[in-house]
């Protein structure tokens, strides 16, 4: 593997790749972006080329050094993960102790944290004193979906580098060459993954995600002549997603901002879910700039509602849908997720 095998992050690449040559190393990167858009493959690109002994510009994969990271058996590289739904304080202080601690083998001493944006309050006050003060050779990576949940105290101390949604041609390509697939199959999986490539990879592997998709885009579509009995049968169809809601929450929420943008742009270019012109061109004059905004606004913030309180998962994604339907004038919130509010 190499910084060659990346797909559509050529500017990341670019830029790591300049620090690489000028020896321009900063001891703190943010690597932000969505899922499935390759920043865990470049941040270990990245690393495999600090500590590579043949190479300078990219990682030479036959050194020791490339050899004991791809078999996660390189002491001078540390992961960090969320235990639970978390990152706790206590990993941090392990953290704080091992980096007193000199490389073993390398130059640099790496802490690579995924899902960073899961740090509680605690451990992100407690990794902001590492990073107010580092050691010479440690490297501090933060990998995150969501880079407002940090602290702005440790994005300010951090390189940040951005990874774009891959373009739909881009995923297609790859399912093609890499994966096997014919056109037709990797442009509809390419189509319904949100610039996502490990999204259209796990269509590969589970059809019925694909599914899910397309009914709730078919649903979601025609929800401006739903009846109210119409709309509790959407709710209730949601609900069989229990177990896939966060994606369909994505999905909607991608679904009003392709609106969004065709309606200020009227170009396909920056447009995930379509691939008919005429479909978006229709939908999309049905709906003033506002309200688009403000159906993002409330499908945003019921996701957030049911996924950190005990509200009423039903009645919530009826209030939601309701709200939708009339244009998203009134946000959702947990007191009024009860039919007494309808």
């Amino acid at each position: 593997m190499s910084f060659n095998e990346v797909i559509g992050q050529a500017l990341p690449v670019k830029l790591l790749k300049n620090m690489l040559s000028q020896q321009q190393i900063n001891h703190a990167y943010l690597f932000a972006g969505p899922a499935g858009v390759g920043k865990e493959f470049v941040a270990k690109q990245f690393i495999k080329a600090l500590n590579c002994t043949e190479n300078e510009l990219d990682a030479c994969e036959k050194c020791i050094s490339c050899r004991k990271f791809a078999s996660n058996n390189h002491p001078d590289v540390i992961e960090i993960t969320p235990e639970g739904k978390q990152i706790k304080i206590d990993q941090i202080r392990e953290i704080q102790q091992n980096i007193s601690y000199k490389p073993y083998e390398s130059d640099w001493k790496v802490y690579l944290f995924k899902e960073a944006e899961k740090m509680n309050l605690q451990a992100a006050n407690s990794l902001l004193r590492i990073l107010e003060e580092p050691p010479a050779y440690a490297i501090i990576i933060l990998l995150t979906l969501k880079e407002e949940l940090l602290l702005p105290t440790i994005t300010s101390r951090c390189q940040i580098i951005r990874f774009r949604p891959l373009k739909t041609k881009e995923i297609k390509n790859e399912l093609i060459n890499r994966w096997g697939l014919s056109s037709v199959q990797a442009e509809r999986r390419a189509l319904l993954a949100g610039g996502s490539l490990g999204r259209a990879v796990s269509f590969t592997e589970d059809d019925s995600v694909l599914t899910v998709r397309e009914e709730v885009l078919a649903a979601v579509k025609k929800i401006l002549d739903f009846d109210i009995v119409e709309i509790f049968e959407f709710a209730q169809q949601l609900l069989t997603y229990k177990e896939n809601l966060n994606y369909v929450f994505e999905i909607l929420i991608t679904f009003y901002r392709d609106l969004l943008i065709y309606k200020q742009i009227k170009s396909l270019e920056l447009v995930i879910n379509f691939n008919n012109e005429q479909e978006l061109l229709e939908l999309s004059s049905k709906y003033r700039f506002g309200e688009l905004e403000k159906i993002i606004k409330l499908i945003t913030e019921t996701a957030e509602i049911v996924k950190k309180t005990n509200v009423n998962l039903q009645l919530a994604l009826e209030v939601m849908l309701l709200k939708i339907k009339g244009r998203g004038e009134i946000k959702v919130g947990r007191d009024n997720c009860s039919r007494n509010n309808l």
